[in-house]
């Protein structure tokens, strides 16, 4: 691992042989098609040469046509990726409405799009002139791909019998070529990327279209897609649809922004009381549930929790917890324009309590950087591990300090192609969320990279995504990180599994980037400001020899504005370039907000920009000559353990290296969350913790992690192991033939005893006089069986309320999560429900169906899906042969 100045890493070495003279305009190289007309524009008032007609002196100027780039124009029509090359003609360079014509010699995934492909700019588009055709024609593209995307009807397999399902008036946004229907996150991240921006109606409905009440008509929230386990709240990441929703809210206006805040209003707040109930954990203050987006278990999570999704369900990921802050936070604000002050206090309240935590427990101060998430729950030590949307989002929702958000761009690892979407990669496993460059994270690591002004960040990130779509002809879903590509062959683990082109939040992406980086677009809820985070190199190379680049007929509550931003003479070194001057239809604004009244109907926008100082900020490359050593990309695989056991008066952990050669490794050994040991030899395969006598009275959990020697790359924590006592004397466990049954009916079937058809609402479970030995802390837990659907998908995953009564008092409680698991003769554990007991004492213990106990299924959204829980009605039963209490000792 090494740091590069920025000149080296845009090397046509460290980018794969790429041509930056013929990608960004270098004069010695002889254009392969026509390039734009220059033009003048004083952006004062009074009359403005366009090259395809004029713009009135009204208030400053109102813009009638668009505005081209000024001054001398560079060659900029082709991409060089390797052998690969990428090339852009148009038919009128001084046209307002462009037809480029885009090729590649890359090989297209499933022959598709067409090549070359020809992109007409609409007469109602926003375009950009920049001088650089590729630029611009990149920009059409994602245009026209949105375009595509929107459609009248969605469908999905799994849903309606397959059967086209109609949109709402305005129609509504499928998710690409190969995700035809409409799917939470993708589509909140889109909104939240530029789709909120570019329709706001389309947007709409597909963001109120994963939003449902309950079947009997009550409690409207917002949507969890079927997923691993059976979907929420093993996965609970369906809150980031609040950030598009308040997206949209500074796009919409009058009656429809009303309409659409009281929608989102009810969805946020039920959807907020719901997981408090079901996925917070009042123990550490964060909030459990897979990562947001990286939901194929084995691609990032530990190789065993693929099957035991349980242990997801019970991690505290990153990104979600950042997606919860994000809601309560957006809830506050919602409920204080809605007049509703005690709820603006309590959700405001959790928001700054749950990003405290997440800065607290979340952070590795050994790595200056993010943990992705604490395994699960009796390990809950942060590993090593990272993920480039929760590293984004710690810097986009200031969970750090502002020191914290400069460590997490720099150091994040990047490779030549851009960031990887996971890092360290994971070792005999397929191609897709591992190995693997997703634009739309890559959109929100721009963003993040803006923020703190890490200039080397954005050049590198800006041209991922433009080689990505210029060498594919589409915003595509994923690439393969080393090579760019969009399939790359390596025998079992070949991939992206999948990868579907005009991916919809890719297309937002590459919107984000020009509208959100380039141009600097920030919106509020009150209004807008354009402040462009132009690097001197991107001013250097992509817009060399321009005098000024535009945004002409931007969309914004129903006014169309245009954006010019005058350039400094090209400079040498790193850096963002400095805001100068903004004017508003010739009138100097500063630099702030600009209240959306402010705007009318053709106004411009004018930016001075300014060189700058040089910046020291760098960021960490992996070099191919790095790459070539697969440990400086991979982590080693999870140790096993094989035993914690009483030797002497202490405890000793045993593991093996899991195929781990002795010489690349080392270990580190974690005890209830704490590391205890660390640069343990490669030869090692067992450690004496010396500070485990009280193991008679206390419980102790271990994990170990191996560290590969050279790189620094961790594995995956192994599953953890605890020492229960002598004889495992603190668990208790109680069959079912102990409950006392209301509902379902004594069976065998499956392997083991229990009720079967058990879990309707009114239906419990019983123990009676059930004392524990010692007072302290105890983790409830039952064996369960639920054969519903397999561990990927479906809505089915049982949740059931426990509860510890002394007499007529209840004393603790929480909720069960059983996921589904395949088949109905398997049986798993359950999550945990931490509660208080008091040695010898007779307590009752209930489980049973609250108001709070309910998956997915029991939404009108899912009536229409075929599996269980769907069209034959919601579902919620499972079967419990045995409950246990686990001591973790005082």
């Amino acid at each position: 691992m090494q740091r590069f100045s920025l000149a080296l890493l845009l090397s046509a070495t460290a980018l794969g042989s790429v041509g930056l003279a013929a990608a960004c305009g270098g004069s010695d190289t002889t254009p392969t098609g026509s390039v734009g007309t220059g033009g003048t524009s004083t952006g004062t008032s009074g009359t403005m040469s366009t090259g395809s007609g004029t713009t009135s002196g009204v208030g400053g100027g109102l813009v009638t046509a668009c505005i081209p780039a000024t001054g001398k124009v560079g060659a900029s029509n082709t991409w060089q990726d390797g052998s690969d090359t990428a090339t852009v003609t148009l038919d009128d360079p001084a046209s307002c409405t462009r037809t480029y014509t885009l090729s590649t010699t890359a090989p297209l995934r499933d022959n598709n799009p067409a090549n070359p492909r020809m992109i007409v700019e609409g007469k109602d588009d926003t375009v950009v002139r920049t001088g650089n055709d590729m630029f611009d024609a990149l920009y059409a593209l994602a245009h026209a791909e949105a375009k595509e995307n929107s459609v009248d009807g969605i469908s999905n397999g799994s849903f309606n019998g397959g059967q086209p399902i109609p949109c709402p008036a305005g129609g509504c946004f499928e998710t690409g070529r190969l995700w035809t229907y409409v799917w939470t996150r993708d589509t909140s991240y889109a909104a939240t990327l530029g789709l909120a921006q570019l329709d706001p109606t389309r947007t709409r409905n597909s963001l109120e279209f994963k939003t449902s009440k309950k079947r009997d008509g009550s409690g409207r929230e917002i949507v969890q897609d079927t997923g691993t386990g059976g979907s929420h709240p093993v996965s609970s990441d369906r809150v980031v649809w609040a950030m598009g929703a308040w997206e949209l809210l500074k796009y919409l206006d009058g009656a429809e922004r009303a309409a659409f805040l009281d929608l989102a209003y009810e969805a946020i707040k039920n959807t907020a009381e719901h997981d408090r109930t079901i996925v917070y954990d009042a123990n550490d203050g964060l909030y459990k549930g897979e990562q947001s987006f990286l939901d194929w278990r084995e691609q990032s999570y530990p190789a065993w929790t693929a099957t035991d999704t349980v242990q997801i369900g019970m991690s505290r990921a990153l990104s979600t917890n950042i997606g919860h802050y994000a809601m309560l936070d957006i809830a506050s604000k919602l409920a204080t324009e809605k007049g509703d002050a005690a709820a603006a206090t309590k959700y405001g309240n959790w928001a700054s309590d749950l990003k405290s935590k997440i800065a607290a427990k979340l952070w590795l101060a050994d790595a200056n950087l993010f943990s992705t998430f604490a395994t699960t729950e009796l390990d809950p030590s942060p590993t090593h591990q990272y993920d480039l949307l929760g590293s984004a989002f710690s810097v986009l929702f200031d969970i750090g300090s502002q020191a914290q958000s400069e460590s997490v761009v720099s150091g994040y690892p990047h490779l030549g192609k851009g960031a990887p979407v996971i890092f360290p990669e994971q070792k005999d496993t397929r191609i897709y969320h591992n190995r693997a460059i997703w634009p739309f994270a890559t959109a929100f690591w721009l963003r993040a990279a803006a923020k703190v002004d890490n200039a080397q960040a954005i050049d590198l990130n800006v041209r991922s995504l433009m080689r990505g779509a210029a060498m594919n002809l589409s915003n595509m879903e994923n690439f393969e990180v080393t090579t760019g590509k969009n399939y790359l062959d390596d025998g079992a683990y070949s991939g992206p599994v999948v990868n579907s082109q005009r991916q919809l939040w890719s297309v937002a992406g590459y919107l984000s980037m020009v509208h959100d980086v380039v141009f600097g677009l920030d919106a509020t809820q009150e209004g807008i400001r354009f402040h462009p985070h132009i690097t001197r190199q991107m001013r250097a190379t992509l817009f060399q020899g321009v005098d000024s680049i535009a945004l002409t007929y931007l969309k914004y509550k129903g006014k169309r504005i245009s954006v010019q931003v005058h350039l400094p003479p090209a400079d040498t070194g790193d850096g963002v370039l400095d805001v100068a001057a903004v004017r508003l239809d010739g009138k100097d604004v500063g630099t702030g907000v600009l209240p959306s009244t402010q705007f009318v109907d053709g106004s411009l926008v004018d930016i001075d920009l300014s060189a700058g100082a040089v910046s020291q900020k760098g960021i960490r490359v992996i070099s191919d000559a790095d790459v070539a050593d697969y440990r400086n990309l991979f982590g080693p695989k999870n140790p096993n353990i094989t035993n914690v056991a009483v030797v002497g008066s202490t405890l000793t952990v045993s593991w093996d290296a899991n195929g781990e050669a002795p010489a690349d490794v080392t270990f580190d050994v974690y005890r209830d969350g704490a590391k205890i040991a660390s640069n343990l030899p490669g030869t090692a395969t067992s450690y004496v913790d010396a500070q485990s006598a009280d193991y008679v009275t206390k419980t102790h959990c271990y994990s170990v992690e191996a560290v590969y020697a050279g790189s620094g790359n961790a594995s995956q924590h192994a599953r953890p192991f605890c020492n229960w006592g002598p004889a495992n004397a603190r668990v208790t466990v109680i069959g079912a033939q102990s409950f006392v049954a209301v509902g379902g009916t004594p069976s065998t079937t499956h392997g083991k005893w229990h009720y079967d058809d058990w879990g309707n609402p009114n239906d419990t479970l019983t123990v009676t006089n059930v004392t524990v030995p010692t007072s302290g802390t105890y983790l409830l837990q039952v064996d369960a069986g639920n054969g519903t659907g397999d561990f990927t998908t479906g809505i089915t995953c049982a949740v059931k309320a426990i509860e510890v009564w002394d007499g007529a008092t209840k004393v603790g409680g929480g909720e069960l999560v059983m996921p589904q698991l395949g088949t109905w003769d398997d049986w798993r554990d359950s999550s945990f429900v931490r509660v208080t007991l008091q040695g010898g004492k007779p307590y009752s213990i209930v489980i049973r169906e609250d108001a709070d106990s309910f998956n997915m299924s029991v939404f009108e959204h899912f009536m229409l899906f075929g599996g269980t829980g769907g069209t034959g009605g919601s579902f919620d039963k499972v079967n419990i042969a045995a409950l246990k209490l686990l001591g973790l000792g005082s």
